[in-house]
């Protein structure tokens, strides 16, 4: 069973594969119901929702942690990258999916985007070559 804190984990391993580092997100898993009502919202492109990424806004100030979140084993601050939700019911019925998808959405986070087509191959680019370095994990 594909568990929030799992996919957390895996997402620190592939934020370290593209060399971000002392970074944080949030990963949301929600019933297909609840993400299509979210991309309704939020994204005018009708498509099916398998993931959303919402990048953190730039300056946004979060008084509740400061300037950041702090790592008190290292005594430094995390920049916050944004929140992914990713639909439940697709990685219910299809886990092998858990992977690609949150990378996606990680990369969205990034800055790597696909609404132009000149944009499309880098984005897919980095997907291939983290999802290779997953494998030799």
């Amino acid at each position: 069973m594909i568990t929030e804190r799992k996919l957390q984990v895996l997402a620190q391993k592939m934020l370290g594969l593209t060399e971000v580092r002392g970074a944080t997100l949030d990963i949301f898993l929600l019933p297909h119901e609840e993400i299509k009502a979210l991309k309704a919202r939020f994204i005018k492109k009708k498509t099916e929702p398998n993931v959303l990424a919402f990048p953190e806004p730039e300056e946004f100030p979060h008084p509740e942690r400061g300037h950041g979140t702090s790592d008190k084993r290292h005594g430094m601050r995390k920049q916050y990258l944004g929140e992914v939700y990713l639909n439940a019911d697709i990685l219910e019925k299809n886990p092998e999916r858990a992977v690609p998808l949150l990378l996606h959405g990680i990369l969205h986070l990034l800055g790597y985007d696909h609404m132009k087509k000149s944009d499309a191959p880098k984005m897919e680019t980095m997907e291939g070559k983290i999802l290779k370095k997953l494998e030799l994990l």
